[in-house]
């Protein structure tokens, strides 16, 4: 029971803190004639938000039989929350496939 809570803790810290700081920057560039302003990705910011998830989503599995869909499913519903909030397409589509690959999984191990 202490392990579920704690990687509830830890899912949820990983996505709070990819809504509060998204891994996006703004870079020292600016386009003139358009306005747009030049963004990176910032990598550490990112993999701390991904290892939370992962971490978390591990402490969440609940047996070994289910384990691996479970854990695919929440990292990618996690992975393609940090895309989407963070504005990273190929973040969403990676949390998707992995998402979808952990329910067929998930399924056949039944």
């Amino acid at each position: 029971m202490k392990m579920k809570v704690l990687g509830i803790i830890l899912y949820l810290s990983g996505l709070v803190m990819s809504i509060v700081k998204p891994p996006i920057e703004r870079l020292a560039c600016m386009v003139v004639p358009s306005g747009e302003v030049c963004t990176g990705v910032n990598p550490i910011i990112l993999s701390i938000e991904l290892g939370l998830i992962l971490l978390g989503s591990m402490l969440l599995a609940q047996c070994s039989k289910e384990k691996l869909g479970w854990m695919a499913v929440s990292t990618g519903v996690g992975i393609a929350i940090i895309g989407g909030y963070s504005g990273l397409s190929s973040l969403v589509l990676l949390g998707a496939v992995l998402g979808s690959m952990g329910l067929v999984v998930y399924k056949l191990r039944r």
